[in-house]
């Protein structure tokens, strides 16, 4: 089954914990702090497979997780990292970040050959107590948390990566065309929406080859999601030029023509800027005079200086229009998707060691991003913990701040969902 759009939620693996421990050996009677640091948290990466044409993979399973970092150990032993969980997505695949209140934001677009972009970074392994060691503090009986991982929610959306499009109404011949030239078998039958998923083809030319993308029929209206018009004109945004295909037994080419090129339009305006040629399809069941007069009066109401007459069924007519297809496309650049990362500004952007304190009913709340990070990875139940905390606040200038602004001997600081008491 073909999908081209998917919502999945990842979530980033969480960093191991560090521990507290102290060396013990029969000659060493005190040998002092040997906790190890916890594991970094598994991320999770996007990568591009040109063997994968489909979301399918993210269609029955909707959450992704990557490993977690392991604790670490006595003798100061690094804990294991958590493993990285790497997605393989088609090729042309672009990336939206969903908020809560469900605005997608742009995060990138995956069109080149085995891409790798991290899309949720793995949570900090925290130390272990050997790492606190000092002269003043020379048996630390505290250590880290590790950190919790990024978790996100994702939608993906697949913009096949096909250097030419073939567009048209239902039943003009757009995958009989496709089977020609290529070695692609699309569904084929004489009545409409035969085509319900976009088909890929490769036709080759000596030392060259092109995809092409059998886009399913539009009809009127598509452009507001009428027919399938409106799930797959996203497809011909990638294309280079696109092959308009007219069926020729039609009582009205014109009408045929524009009608496509204004759905086109509706959907985006840029398509009709796109190079463009145009095949009048099913000659082999016409008369050979009045396929002449057609033809000359499709061109001079439609201001077109060419053509193609072609065959889909018997080839009458494919070579040529494909030898101009081949000639022109080495001519056109592959378009850019008008979807620029707009930088939105976070907590995120904020400089580590600014802080800001307000004043609440109960004593005082501490917006610092450094104070926030250490206070995840705070035992609040260890007094040493939580005393190495308030040491960084005092470093940072916090405490000076709130004696400043008057806090009192009781006062409880709030740090995110964590709280303490001056």
């Amino acid at each position: 089954m073909f999908y081209d759009q998917a919502v999945v939620k990842l979530k980033a693996g969480d960093g191991g914990n560090g521990l507290v421990s102290f060396f013990h050996t029969k000659r060493v009677a005190k040998g002092g702090p040997d906790g190890g640091d916890g594991g970094n948290g598994g991320s999770v990466y996007f990568e591009t497979d040109d063997n994968i044409n489909t979301l399918s993979d993210y269609i029955r399973k909707k959450k992704f997780i990557a490993g977690n970092g392991e604790g670490g150990g006595s003798r100061k032993k690094h804990g294991k990292n958590g493993e990285d969980l790497i997605l393989r997505v088609p090729l042309g695949t672009i990336v939206f970040s969903v908020s809560r209140n469900g605005d997608e934001r742009f995060v990138t677009d995956l069109n080149k050959k085995n891409e790798k972009i991290i899309i949720a970074k793995g949570g900090r392994g925290g130390f272990g107590n050997a790492h606190f060691t000092s002269s003043s503090r020379q048996t630390p009986r505290f250590a880290e948390f590790g950190s919790p991982g990024e978790e996100i929610e994702i939608k993906l959306e697949l913009r096949l990566v096909a250097d030419v499009g073939l567009v048209g109404f239902p039943s003009c011949g757009k995958s009989t065309l496709l089977s020609r030239v290529t070695s692609a078998k699309p569904k084929i039958a004489e009545y409409p929406f035969t085509t319900i998923v976009p088909n890929l083809g490769v036709i080759r030319r000596k030392n060259s080859s092109l995809v092409i993308a059998d886009i399913p029929g539009l009809i009127e209206g598509a452009s507001q999601g009428k027919g399938l018009g409106h799930e797959f004109l996203r497809h011909i945004k990638r294309t280079r030029l696109i092959v308009h295909m007219i069926d020729a037994l039609s009582d009205d080419w014109v009408r045929d023509y524009l009608d496509i090129r204004h759905e086109m339009g509706e959907f985006d305006k840029s398509l009709l800027e796109r190079k463009e040629l145009v095949a009048v399809n099913k000659i082999d069941v016409m008369d050979e005079g009045d396929l002449k007069y057609q033809i000359s009066n499709f061109k001079s109401k439609t201001k077109l200086k060419k053509v193609y007459p072609i065959s889909a069924v018997t080839g009458k007519g494919t070579d040529e229009l494909f030898n101009d297809v081949f000639r022109l496309i080495q001519k056109i650049p592959v378009p850019e998707i008008n979807l620029k990362e707009e930088k939105i500004f976070t907590y995120k952007d904020v400089d580590e060691n600014l802080f800001e304190i307000k004043k609440v009913k109960s004593g005082f709340r501490v917006y610092c991003k450094k104070i926030d990070k250490l206070a995840q990875r705070t035992d609040f139940n260890n007094w040493e913990a939580v005393e190495r905390l308030r040491d960084v606040m005092k470093k940072l200038g916090i405490i000076k701040e709130m004696k400043k602004q008057g806090i009192n001997s009781g006062d409880l600081i709030w740090i995110g969902e964590k709280v303490i008491e001056y």
